[in-house]
Formats: C-alpha cells, sequence, structure tokens
C-alpha cells in the first residue's frame, strides 16, 4: 500500500464535460462553497482540492475543469490539460459525463437523479443529487470502503513512492540477471539489484535522496 494515502489522503477525482455537475457535487462532498457553480459553461478553469475526513478517513476531492475537445480559450485549455493530470493522479474518479467516455476504473456517476429530464445511465455505481441529497450517503459509504481498502492495515508494510520505486528497480535488475547466461552480464544486473537496496536501506547517498531530502525539508548551512 501506498504511504502518501496517509499523509495526502484518498484522492478522489470529479471529472466529466462543463455543466456536468461537478461542482455542486464537489460542494456537497466537502460541505462548503468552495467551488463556483453557475450555468455558464467552463465556470471552473483551475482545479480544487479540498481535504476533509468522512467515517474517520481522510480524503482530497479535486474539482476541475470540463472536458471537452474544443476549449473556449487559452485558459480553458489549460485547465482541461490540468484536469487530464489530475485525473491520472487520482486514487478515485468519479464520472460525471457521458457513458462509457471515462478513464478505465472510474465511477460512473448518475448525477442530477432527482431530475426528470437528466441524461440516464445504463449501469451507473450511483445515482446521486447534490440538490435534493439523494444518495449521497450511499455514495460516500463506498468511498470509505474503497479508501480502507487501498490504505494500509494496521501493522502492514507501507510503501513511499521512492521505496516503491527502488523495489521495483531491485526486482528489475533480479529478473534480468535470472534471465542471462553471460556471468559479467549477470553481475552488471546483481550490481544494480544491490545498489537500489543499498539506496533503499540508506548504506548509500545518492542524489535522489539528497533531492528528496531537500526538496521536503527547509534544511540550513
Amino acid at each position: 500500500p501506498s504511504a502518501e494515502i496517509l499523509r495526502e489522503g484518498f484522492r478522489v477525482a470529479l471529472a466529466g464535460p462543463p455543466n456536468a455537475g461537478k461542482s455542486t457535487l464537489f460542494n456537497v462532498l466537502v460541505d462548503r462553497d468552495a467551488a463556483i457553480v453557475t450555468p455558464i459553461a467552463g465556470t471552473t478553469r483551475d482545479a480544487l482540492h479540498r481535504s476533509v475526513a468522512i467515517g474517520g478517513v481522510p480524503f482530497t476531492f479535486v474539482d476541475m475543469a470540463g472536458l471537452r475537445d474544443e476549449a473556449g480559450d487559452a485558459v480553458e485549455l489549460i485547465g482541461i490539460e490540468r484536469a487530464r493530470h489530475e485525473m491520472a493522479a487520482a486514487d478515485c474518479v468519479l464520472w460525471l459525463g457521458p457513458e462509457g467516455e471515462g478513464p478505465p476504473g472510474a465511477w460512473e456517476i448518475e448525477a442530477r437523479c432527482d431530475l426528470a429530464d437528466r441524461t440516464r445511465k445504463s449501469a451507473p455505481a450511483h445515482c446521486v443529487s447534490a440538490v435534493a441529497g439523494e444518495g449521497l450517503d450511499n455514495l460516500k459509504r463506498a468511498l470509505v470502503e474503497h479508501a480502507r481498502a487501498a490504505m494500509p492495515k494496521p501493522g502492514e508494510l507501507a510503501l513511499a513512492r521512492r521505496q516503491r520505486d527502488l523495489i521495483a528497480a531491485a526486482a528489475g535488475a533480479l529478473a534480468d540477471a535470472a534471465s542471462v547466461a553471460d556471468p559479467l552480464v549477470v553481475a552488471e544486473h546483481l550490481r544494480l539489484a544491490r545498489d537500489a537496496f543499498d539506496c533503499l536501506t540508506g548504506r548509500a547517498a545518492t542524489e535522489d535522496m539528497l533531492d528528496a531530502l531537500f526538496g521536503r525539508f527547509c534544511i540550513g548551512k
């Protein structure tokens, strides 16, 4: 499991085209008027992040610009690019757009379920109305269960991003060593694996570790 979830919270991105109801649902989930809501398409330009605890579980909800092929101006285009980045970085995406057009693994959300003329989905994960409050408790309960399953359990090992990268590098080097017969090539792969383990255990100081240290902490001369 990822250690970042414990520090930053389970990251949930609300995505879809303009005027899909993302900002209204976002405000309800974070329990404040954090995002501006208007009938004008493209109101949200930048990505909005708000942290909140639901059922004792830390979440970071992200509202973002609506996705569409042709942006209205250069600012909206930047917002759409940032929205795609936020979707890729999210632990869970709530997709409020046309069914089947969201990223792989996204939850299909049928919004505005209190309106008869809403856009219906054949198999939504949740039907909600941020205005009437319908389906919100079920959505929150499902998010809490999903987040808890992704978080490390008490006593369980959790890895930071740097640790995961080093372990992956060591595993790849060992796999490469097992796939060749030349002793010199095997020795080189084993050296790379040992370098990764030395960085992981702190036996070797690397530029990456120094960059991470000075990037996260304020250290005087």
